[in-house]
């Protein structure tokens, strides 16, 4: 109920400032994120958005990484459909497909319509949760860590039997 009121007043907040500025776009790319910080700033400052996962893939040179790669891996902590939207896992995928190269996803939690990320570069996700947990089992540092390796290692011997297999 406080989302939808939220929402309600975000919309409310974006018509008020669509009468000061003829160029307020709440439908903009990335204006919506944050809690419409990019909205905010377009309107009321000078400001250019950037999408964050371009910056932090030219920062790291990960490119250059990629280019060498026998294939990538990347996670997120929840993949699904928001993530095909542009999140930084559809990011890094993006730029492995520049350069040719499969992509494996790791995620704490997915969600059905997550196979919009096989659309978007993703070419196999799993999830590393090994049964019905709470949310604070879930996040525990040391279970997520032991979930992470025991899936990680799993997918790694169906990788390792594909290469033997040529």
């Amino acid at each position: 109920e406080m989302v939808q009121e939220l929402d309600q007043l975000l919309l409310h907040y974006a018509e008020l400032s669509k009468n000061i500025n003829s160029h307020a776009d709440r439908f903009y790319p990335g204006t919506g994120a944050a809690g419409g910080m990019g909205f905010a700033f377009l309107t009321y400052t000078n400001a250019t958005l950037e999408s964050g996962i371009q910056i932090v893939l030219k920062e790291t040179k990960l490119e250059e990484l990629i280019a060498t790669a026998d294939f990538v891996v990347t996670g997120e902590g929840r993949l699904d459909g928001q993530t095909a939207l542009g999140k930084a896992p559809i990011g890094v995928a993006s730029l492995a497909k520049k350069h040719q190269k499969k992509v494996l996803a790791f995620a704490g939690a997915v969600t059905p319509d997550a196979k919009e990320c096989n659309q978007h570069g993703i070419d196999a996700f799993f999830p590393i949760l090994r049964g019905v947990v709470t949310l604070k089992e879930a996040m525990n540092k040391e279970v997520a860590h032991q979930n992470m390796v025991d899936t990680v290692e799993q997918v790694f011997r169906v990788v390792e039997m594909m290469k033997e297999g040529k």
